[in-house]
């Protein structure tokens, strides 16, 4: 059985991603600017860990939203 995903993200809202130990901050002002914000968050981190491939970053990167952790999926689920 699989978890049908509801959104839960209140915005305007500042927030985090996590990938490997190492935070960056995102701020999306509603669920249609999230791609964007992750857009750039996945390019500081390729530019950060310069080995990482783009497939580990989407697999690796969690979005922190006050005790929701979220997947690359999730997130364009919830941009959707």
């Amino acid at each position: 059985m699989t978890k049908k995903y509801v959104k839960k993200i209140h915005y305007p809202c500042e927030t985090a991603t996590i990938f490997q130990g190492v935070i960056f901050v995102i701020r999306p002002q509603h669920a249609s600017e999230l791609l964007s914000e992750a857009d750039r968050a996945t390019e500081f981190y390729l530019n950060h860990f310069p080995f990482c491939t783009l497939e580990d970053v989407r697999e690796g990167i969690r979005y922190s939203f006050g005790g929701l952790y979220l997947s690359d999926d999730q997130i364009i689920r919830e941009a959707a």
